[in-house]
């Protein structure tokens, strides 16, 4: 059933699968506000047939199998009198207002509950996507598909729930008018088939058109993204007008995409009305001069068809607009079911506080099968132990690093944490107790409390730790000098801040969360020399307290790491201590050599 649903109707599935039992709930009363509305409708016919004289009581020749309705009243021991039929009529349609009351309030609280659903998906479906598969996606796709498209798949469902509404209405309206009259009904039903299979070339463009519009809008906000993140060099070298030119172009393009889905509903909008009454028109014809139907029933039908009309007319108007997001809705489905496929896997053994070291034996690693960025790597990693890695661009150092903060698996060979394959372990309790800094320093645009503490509550333990943390990285002065003190705002990437600042914004980060590792990735490379020796003693303080794990550009500043690891085409080749390197390796020697120039 489900397979067949998803492949036939995959919009109804998707929207099933996140809704249950309250999408058949909405369908429910929709199905009773339209049986409640043709009840009442069909006493008009007993209310003309009393309109010429008030005193005489209606009779249920005139009503088809809708007879019913009287005979029920009759029943009741009720006389068929106007008084009567108008109290009914206002039943019916008191108890159509009700049902509808229900109705809408349902739609707000249950579509309210998709978006929550949708995005709560999507936030837990980001969170546990592997960071292999990230650095290899689309970052315009993620960000558009998480914040554009999010608003059109929740147009899409709108839409598509007005639909759903729509169609039990018009089934509820044809079911009264096969009751009043079969032949009459069964005319129109025919004829408004033919006008949707007129549309239906309309409608396969308006989807087409729809895919391509996701395309733009991801091509548009992965070009946005640039533009903010190289804006520096892009105003300086005089690029932006270029660039700004391209970017231009696909706002010129999602446009024209909108605008040729505007013209064919606004197509669809004029066609459809005269297209239906003229098919109404020409049934009423055939059944009057060739059929020889009963007019008071006819009428009736027509009264029940001209409710349906309008119900028909939305069902083509929402389908239509549907189209137009449904591009959003399946790129939202694939995005979430590629974002689960590649969704990180965790080990079952909670890991205990380091103790010991983290082994890496005969461990290699490619994100393609044989092409190895890192081969035969045997390391030891020491509890609070301080180890440099170097190397020349290419030679895997961030990758191993990547690898020992729980990132990437090997390809080959094994890491292990206190004897247990990293397999096993549950890494995230791991990188909880791992502090990461790099060269471009992850400031949020948020006040300084909330940058070091990551938005923990604003207590007295908090606050001391806070400034304990401070004082540690070096840059509790600066912030004292505040106007708003710890509540001073940062910017956006910390744009208030000068790079030295930063990092000492991150060090702190780091610090406050009570760290086992210190990981920095070329985090003094991007610094003057003076800012850079100042955040270097910072770093020297912490030896021996935790375990570090320095990459460093610059070889002065790991002369006091404990061991150097020198990597070359992804095999370490040499490893000891700096001045071991220095008496011991030659290209060692003379990457000092070079940078002492």
């Amino acid at each position: 059933m489900k397979s067949q649903l998803k492949k036939y109707l995959p919009a109804l599935a998707y929207f099933y699968h996140h809704l249950r039992y309250k999408l058949l709930l909405l369908l429910t009363v929709s199905i009773l506000v339209g049986l409640l509305d043709g009840l009442g409708l069909a006493m008009f016919l007993p209310l003309l047939e009393l309109v010429a004289n008030q005193d005489a009581q209606a009779t249920t020749a005139q009503m088809g199998n809708l007879a019913f309705i009287l005979n029920g009243l009759q029943s009741l021991g009720l006389p068929l009198t106007l008084t009567v039929m108008l109290l009914t009529m206002l039943v019916f349609f008191c108890l159509k207002g009700v049902a509808k009351y229900i109705e809408t309030y349902l739609n707000t609280v249950y579509q309210q509950y998709f978006i929550r659903k949708i995005r709560v998906e999507n936030i837990d479906a980001l969170t546990h996507y592997s960071y292999q598969s990230f650095v290899s996606a689309d970052a315009g796709g993620i960000q558009n598909t998480l914040s554009g498209e999010m608003e059109r798949v929740v147009q899409a469902f709108r839409t598509y729930n007005r639909m759903l509404q729509q169609i039990v209405m018009v089934l509820s309206y044809m079911a009264l008018a096969f009751l009043a009259n079969p032949e009459f009904a069964i005319l129109v039903v025919i004829g408004g088939a033919v006008s949707n299979y007129l549309f239906s070339t309309l409608y396969k463009k308006t989807k087409a058109l729809s895919g391509q519009l996701v395309q733009s809008n991801h091509a548009f906000q992965g070009l946005l993204l640039q533009k903010v993140a190289f804006f520096k060099y892009l105003k300086a070298t005089g690029a932006i007008h270029l660039y700004a030119a391209n970017l231009k172009a696909k706002v010129y393009e999602i446009e024209d995409r909108v605008r040729q889905m505007g013209i064919l509903n606004s197509i669809m909008q004029g066609v459809r009305e005269p297209l239906m009454v003229g098919i109404v028109v020409m049934v009423i014809l055939v059944q009057v001069n060739l059929m020889g139907g009963n007019f008071s029933t006819m009428i009736l039908s027509l009264l029940f068809f001209y409710r349906g009309l309008s119900s028909v007319m939305q069902v083509q108007t929402n389908y239509n607009q549907f189209l137009s997001f449904s591009g959003s809705l399946e790129n939202m489905s694939n995005f979430v079911a590629n974002l689960k496929a590649y969704r990180e896997e965790y080990g079952r053994q909670e890991s205990m506080p380091f103790a010991n070291n983290i082994k890496l034996a005969h461990l290699s690693f490619g994100y393609q099968k044989g092409d190895l960025i890192l081969r035969d790597i045997n390391l030891n990693l020491n509890r609070n132990e301080t180890l440099a890695i170097v190397g020349e661009s290419g030679s895997g150092k961030t990758t191993l690093m990547n690898i020992i903060s729980g990132l990437l698996l090997p390809t080959q060979g094994q890491m292990s944490i206190d004897g247990v394959n990293s397999r096993d372990l549950d890494m995230r309790s791991i990188q909880q107790r791992i502090g990461y800094i790099t060269q471009e320093a992850v400031v949020f645009d948020d006040t300084v409390f909330n940058n070091v503490t990551f938005w923990a509550e604003k207590n007295e333990a908090n606050l001391q730790r806070f400034w304990t943390a401070l004082q540690q990285a070096n840059i509790f002065e600066f912030v004292q000098e505040q106007h708003d003190v710890e509540d001073a705002r940062l910017g956006n990437n910390g744009i208030n801040l000068s790079g030295g600042q930063k990092q000492r914004i991150s060090i702190a980060r780091e610090l406050y969360k009570e760290v086992d590792f210190l990981l920095m990735d070329e985090a003094t490379s991007a610094l003057d020399s003076e800012t850079e020796r100042a955040i270097q003693v910072n770093i020297d303080q912490l030896k021996g307290k935790y375990t570090i794990l320095i990459i460093a550009h610059r070889l002065s500043t790991i002369r006091n790491a404990d061991r150097v690891v020198v990597l070359k085409q992804g095999k370490i080749e040499h490893m000891g201590s700096y001045q071991d390197l220095v008496d011991k390796s030659i290209s060692f020697k003379r990457m000092v050599k070079l940078q002492e120039l």
